[in-house]
């Protein structure tokens, strides 16, 4: 298939990867920059005195600059798009959940629109047909 053959959805499928992956990409570059004692640092002060445990804080303080890296990695490849599509979005609700225990209602805001993002590329992720991997397979 040539590139003229791609259909709409498969561009707009390609687009929010693109769209999702560098967002992500710009929120975990500070976070590796600070390092992790800084972060977490972060995490505490941002949750002190809110109803989620600390333990829950330091784990998702722990774990985010990770799961941030794999999954624009994951959209990127064009791999198992529904699961990276489901998976981006219950990430992203996670995070927006955190916010708003947080008071950080703007930001947790912003998070849900971004799920609604995700949930777009999981509708245009079946007519995706641009994936990274060995020529002539099909994508699953």
């Amino acid at each position: 298939m040539t590139v003229k053959e791609k259909s709409v959805g498969s561009w707009i499928s390609l687009i929010l990867r693109v769209a999702m992956a560098s967002l992500f990409v710009a929120a975990v570059i500070p976070k590796w920059k600070s390092g992790p004692d800084a972060l977490l640092e972060s995490f505490r002060a941002m949750f002190k005195g809110s109803w989620i445990p600390m333990p829950l804080v330091e784990f998702e303080a722990r774990m985010i600059p990770y799961v941030e890296t794999l999954i624009p990695i994951w959209l990127m490849s064009g791999r198992r798009l529904k699961e990276a599509w489901i998976i981006t979005a219950l990430v992203l609700v996670s995070l927006a959940f955190g916010m708003l225990a947080a008071g950080q209602g703007a930001v947790a805001a912003n998070s849900y629109l971004y799920v609604l993002i995700c949930c777009a590329g999981l509708y245009f992720s079946p007519e995706d047909t641009i994936a990274l991997g060995v020529p002539g397979k099909k994508r699953k």
